[in-house]
């Protein structure tokens, strides 16, 4: 699979890696959509989304079909009731203060060269008003005093016309509440009503796997996630075959103003003829969040497959390889990782420089011990990371050095040796080290919320498909 978390583009790789027996210059057909939206959310005609300005919201193709998505009986999963709760707090904030009968609410627009103590005093309201509303807190001085023209502001009044509050919008996602209480006036940043819905994707391979859920409508983005889920599973050269179908489960949140704001994979199948592969968010009690199997266990590697973002493999892990330079037969324990000198290379996983040297024909080198059992290896290197010595220590995804052509290379690469148990593996396909299984005493929580999502991933529209929407909404 050539895509590394945190540094390989996923993008990049995913378009030159073809698929056997796909033929380039024939366009899958994508399968209709299946929109999941929540219920949670009383609306009596959903929004329509604007686009997205990243240019990355690309709505997928075909017509959305509707399920409602009640919360499943017994749902334990933390990241749910906590959101629930918050919601419901947040929610209850505002309904508390427009539920005051003797609370009159006054809709200002700010104008151009207006300050908050300009539109108090137009709105009759005294110096110590704006005063004692600044003084409720941070966020409350950070939000007023930058008001934007067009801006809409809240003005609360109780019976008498007095100030009782301040209610104004900070972002698409949150908004300012300044209430009046026994001890003077307090602020709260609380969440703004937002819409969330699942939405389903279906498509078929053909060609890359990039470009065929691009063609189903995936965005480049959301391809992101789902690369970095595959990686270490799934190798997209050798288990992919043209005909091969996927199915995408993410979760989007809408803006007040039907825009999105964001997506989340929720949880992915790939159907292949070679290998099946389902996996499946979840954020157990303790606030650990990773992509497991049905069985519970966990797609999460300890590894990062490839060590940098490359164009292609200019060579392959082979014991009898035929020397390019020197002619003869001699064993290739590594891959080599074509890219432009100067790209960066990154540890592929947590350890420890145990050497860092001109090394003969591998002309520049570093190796990291990352446990008792592995190593790996970067060598053709055009220079080191500044400042990176033997004995440091690294994180996965931090760069170590740069690519060049050191040594005995007939161009700039990345030769990378991968080390288990002093035994060289091939980097490509070798099994790399998976993170622990989702421990036992959050298993049931685990089949419970995992149930509907399987039901989706797998077609079952015969029932009515129980998804809770919030279920990992953080």
């Amino acid at each position: 699979m050539a895509v590394a978390a945190g540094s390989a583009s996923a993008a990049a790789v995913l378009i030159w890696l073809g698929v056997s027996g796909s033929s380039s210059n024939e366009q899958g057909t994508p399968r209709a959509e299946l929109s999941l939206p929540a219920v949670a959310v009383a609306s009596p005609e959903p929004p329509t989304a604007e686009a997205d300005p990243s240019g990355t919201d690309q709505e997928p193709l075909g017509r959305p079909t509707t399920l409602p998505i009640p919360t499943p009986p017994g749902a334990t999963d933390s990241a749910f009731q906590g959101e629930a709760d918050a919601d419901a707090a947040a929610e209850g904030a505002v309904q508390d203060v427009k539920a005051l009968p003797e609370l009159e609410e006054h809709e200002i627009t700010v104008r151009s060269g207006d300050s908050f103590a300009r539109i108090l005093s137009r709105a009759g309201h005294t110096p110590g008003d704006v005063q004692r509303i600044l003084n409720a807190g941070e966020s409350a001085q950070s939000a007023l005093t930058r008001l934007r023209p067009g801006q809409a502001l809240t003005l609360l009044r109780d019976k008498d016309g007095a100030l009782a509050g301040v209610r104004v919008a900070v972002d698409r996602e949150h908004k300012l509440l300044v209430r009046r209480g026994d001890d003077g006036f307090e602020a709260s940043m609380v969440p703004r009503e937002l819409e969330r819905e699942i939405r389903r994707v279906e498509g078929t391979v053909d060609g890359s796997l990039f470009l065929s859920a691009r063609r189903a409508g995936l965005d480049d983005r959301m391809i992101m996630q789902l690369a970095r889920v595959l990686d270490g599973d799934i190798d997209l050269g050798r288990d992919l075959r043209s005909g091969d179908t996927f199915s995408v489960l993410y979760e989007r949140t809408l803006g007040p103003d039907g825009s999105t704001l964001h997506k989340r994979l929720k949880a992915m199948r790939l159907d292949g003829a070679r290998k099946t592969l389902e996996a499946l968010r979840f954020e157990d009690p303790d606030g650990r969040v990773s992509f497991y199997t049905p069985d519970g266990t966990s797609l999460a590697r300890t590894f990062t497959r490839y060590p940098v973002d490359f164009e292609r493999i200019s060579s392959h892990f082979d014991r009898n390889r035929r020397h390019p330079i020197l002619g003869v037969r001699r064993p290739h324990l590594g891959v080599d990782l074509a890219a432009p000198t100067g790209t960066p290379v990154r540890a592929a996983a947590d350890g420890r420089v145990v050497e860092r040297r001109r090394n003969g024909g591998y002309g520049r080198v570093i190796t990291l011990r990352h446990s008792d059992r592995y190593q790996t290896l970067y060598a053709h290197l055009s220079r080191y990371a500044r400042g990176l010595n033997v004995g440091d220590r690294v994180k996965r995804g931090e760069v170590i050095g740069y690519v060049g052509a050191t040594g005995q290379a007939t161009g700039p690469h990345l030769h990378y040796e991968f080390i288990d148990n002093g035994r060289h593996r091939n980097p490509v396909t070798v099994d790399l080290p998976r993170a622990e299984p989702l421990p036992e005493e959050h298993r049931r929580a685990f089949r419970e919320h995992v149930a509907p999502r399987l039901a989706a991933l797998r077609g079952d529209s015969s029932a009515e498909i129980q998804l809770a929407s919030q279920g990992e909404g953080r």
